[in-house]
């Protein structure tokens, strides 16, 4: 049976005091039958507004790309907290989580950070000149972890 998933990354500013931890870059990478067969992103500048407007602004370009698919991200408690934060009524998932999944796995990595784990299985995405935390690359890195862990 091929894999058929979404999987997703969100870039964000962190916390910083009382602020929140708001998204900036969301990338994502749609698996069909066991393949990448797209890859886009958006950008929602730096700071979110309480009505979260950069976002939804740009819900309707990627909110189908999210909503009734299996979503898979790495360590999915950012993600999920993110997309329930935008809409709080809608049902996502269901969820894969590839950290669970490789820790599940492979007991004793001297590390499970997603790219510790991808250089250690050579599933290190080559997208030109993008790397680490960005949102684009590491949902292409997660898809290809998830696709590994079959």
């Amino acid at each position: 049976m091929a894999l058929s998933f979404t999987a997703l990354d969100f870039e964000t500013t962190g916390y910083d005091g009382c602020r929140d931890n708001d998204p900036w870059q969301l990338g994502i990478a749609v698996v069909e039958n066991g393949e990448i067969v797209e890859m886009r992103e958006w950008f929602f500048g730096t700071a979110l507004t309480p009505d979260f407007e950069p976002m939804m602004s740009q819900w309707e370009s990627f909110a189908p790309y999210l909503e009734s698919r299996t979503l898979v991200a790495h360590n999915i408690a950012c993600e999920r907290t993110i997309l329930r934060r935008i809409a709080p009524l809608t049902s996502w998932g269901p969820w894969i989580d590839t950290l669970k999944l490789t820790k599940a796995r492979y007991k004793n990595l001297p590390s499970y950070k997603l790219g510790d784990v991808c250089d250690l299985f050579g599933l290190v995405p080559q997208l030109g000149e993008r790397t680490w935390h960005d949102g684009l690359y590491d949902a292409v890195a997660c898809a290809n972890l998830a696709l590994f862990l079959g």
